[in-house]
């Protein structure tokens, strides 16, 4: 079930799962997905437009409220901003302030990562969260990192078609990847100076994200001053539309609708639905 909370950094409201024999009502209120078949023909195998990237799929793979949700989070992402050192990064507790059900979306997300249809990555060392990456556009950035370092093709194609298209875990061991994948100890060195390996402990590595550095910074950044911001008000605590007209700091690239989502997933922020809109409260610590 989709939470009433996703008004939040939104005025489109994400909608209830749909049954799949029905028309395909909005995604968001703004963005309606089109059907490509009269209601009376609609069947598992009639086509919809996604609405938002133009991807066609049948009635029978109609979008979880996870993967919906994934998407809407992904045009928050600022990639412009970047300028091509960061695919589009979704922090996994941001899908919690769209859904209520947080079991539900484990399992979903769980779904789509055993499908290769995204990779989960370690979110910092003192953090005990996960980043989300969609795998084609993680692929894309591996390819380009690589090249810019000068790393062998060869190793850049192995790590391509074994770690990306057939590896779900977040971290893999010495044994998989010399005895079950073929690389020898000079090329998983080269795995870690490309980043896209990074050390868990002795033989072990966390399959990572080139550049997650640059995302981390952004992220702390932005959600200090968001907790910043709301901490000074009286009470600690505004309506949302105030704080959207607050001047936000252009050193915090990832945006202020990014990050209400990030902090009321994160469970730093309550929502108090009131007559005068949305109410953000910052939690005690």
């Amino acid at each position: 079930m989709v939470a009433p909370m996703t008004q939040i950094a939104t005025s489109d409201g994400l909608k209830q799962r749909m049954s799949k024999r029905s028309i395909v009502n909005d995604l968001y209120k703004s963005r309606k997905r089109v059907c490509t078949a009269p209601s009376s023909d609609i069947n598992e195998t009639s086509e919809f437009n996604d609405g938002l990237n133009g991807t066609s799929f049948s009635a029978a793979e109609i979008p979880s409220d996870t993967k919906v949700s994934l998407l809407h989070l992904k045009e928050l992402f600022p990639l412009e901003r970047f300028e091509g050192r960061l695919p589009v990064v979704i922090v996994k507790h941001q899908l919690y302030s769209l859904i209520n059900d947080r079991t539900a979306v484990d399992k979903e997300l769980n779904t789509l990562k055993l499908a290769n249809e995204i990779k989960l990555f370690k979110l910092g060392a003192e953090l005990d969260d996960y980043c989300i990456v969609f795998t084609r556009e993680y692929q894309d950035h591996v390819i380009k990192v690589m090249s810019e370092l000068s790393i062998s093709k060869n190793i850049c194609n192995k790590f391509v078609n074994t770690v990306i298209k057939k590896y779900t875990d977040v971290c893999i061991n010495k044994d998989t990847l010399m005895n079950e994948f073929n690389f020898t100890d000079s090329e998983i060195t080269q795995l870690v100076k490309a980043s896209v390996l990074t050390v868990r402990d002795v033989g072990n590595w966390w399959v990572a994200l080139p550049n997650a550095g640059i995302f981390m910074k952004c992220f702390l950044r932005g959600r200090k001053a968001i907790v910043t911001m709301i901490r000074k008000c009286k009470y600690r605590e505004i309506l949302q539309t105030e704080l959207e007209q607050r001047k936000w700091p252009k050193v915090c690239k990832l945006g202020l609708q990014y990050h209400m989502h990030e902090v009321i997933g994160a469970d730093l922020i309550k929502c108090i639905q009131t007559t005068s809109g949305l109410l953000l409260r910052l939690k005690d610590s």
